[in-house]
């Protein structure tokens, strides 16, 4: 006691997670798990590897290394069509403590290719991701791994779960196309147009280039009859509509061409939103340009 207030000494380090470098696990990490997990790893394409643990599917997994920052809304991020065919990092020190809940899902799979942890909190959420098909891996340096990313830009990574070697899968993630230029809607639209919501105050049309449930039912919420399209509806159908929501989606805007002629021809002739991809949509239908930003603003 002194003067009246108790003081404990505690070392810093008790409050802060152990810091490992990009090539391998510090002697002293407390994030840790063991289990029977196989240590695997995460390689990016210019040689660098962080090692973690296992918890999701044995498989390896090509992508675009991201980060997110969000400190919820894990199960929400791996199921958002604009994840597409990445590996997903997350900020957050522990995933999975609030377990899993299917109407937490923002599409009807998962769309990251990977999720990387520092630490992976609970059996619902791996078993979760393992059902799926998603690598998971766990006591991943986190924080390296989102400043190396940050500096360097998003990067074509491979996460292993397997017994896949080093060298083998460096060279893989650097065989693989970059995100750039890479048009991914098809893969992520409705095929057919489909009715979400038929009673509101006005007729909504959403063109589909990976549109999130949350979206749908924000609009609805709003007041607004729901039709979802598919991302290469003509302009013609969507101008009976009330108003017309561009949906967010994974890829590049660029290579877009047939969809940015439709918002171009649409434009002027009905109420037109975009969101994230459709937004760039407008934008390059309007006559600007687009470019990839070094690393997505994703998460809060």
């Amino acid at each position: 006691m002194d003067g009246g207030r108790a003081t404990l000494p505690l070392a810093v380090w008790e409050f802060v997670a152990a810091r490992l470098d990009g090539e391998r696990r510090g002697a002293d990490d407390r994030g840790r798990r063991s289990c029977g997990a196989r240590m695997s790893y995460l390689a990016l394409a210019d040689g660098t590897v962080w090692h973690g643990e296992s918890v999701g599917a044995e498989d390896s997994a090509l992508g675009e290394a991201v980060f997110t920052t969000g400190m919820s809304g894990y199960q929400e991020a791996v199921t958002d069509p604009s994840f597409e065919d990445q590996l997903v990092c997350f900020t957050a020190p522990m995933i999975g403590n609030y377990g899993v809940a299917e109407e937490r899902s923002e599409s009807a799979r998962t769309h990251a290719r990977a999720v990387l942890m520092r630490e992976a909190r609970g059996p619902e959420w791996t078993d979760w991701l393992r059902e799926r098909g998603v690598v998971a891996l766990t006591g991943i340096d986190t924080r390296s791994l989102v400043l190396h990313l940050r500096d360097a830009g998003a990067a074509p990574g491979i996460a292993v779960a397997s017994d896949l070697p080093v060298e083998e899968a460096i060279e893989l993630a650097a065989q693989q196309p970059p995100m750039l230029g890479r048009a991914l809607v098809e893969d992520v639209s409705t095929d057919e147009p489909y009715v979400y919501a038929d009673n509101g105050r006005v007729r909504i049309a959403v063109v589909d280039y990976g549109v999130k449930r949350s979206v749908l039912r924000r609009l609805v919420k709003a007041g607004a009859a729901v039709t979802v399209h598919p991302h290469d509806t003509d302009a013609d159908e969507l101008a009976a509509y009330d108003g017309v929501l561009l949906s967010p989606g994974p890829g590049d805007p660029e290579p877009l061409a047939a969809q940015t002629d439709t918002v171009r021809e649409l434009l002027g002739r009905t109420h037109v939103l975009g969101i994230c991809l459709g937004h760039q949509l407008i934008a390059r239908a309007t006559g600007h340009e687009t470019y990839k930003l070094p690393f997505g603003h994703r998460g809060a």
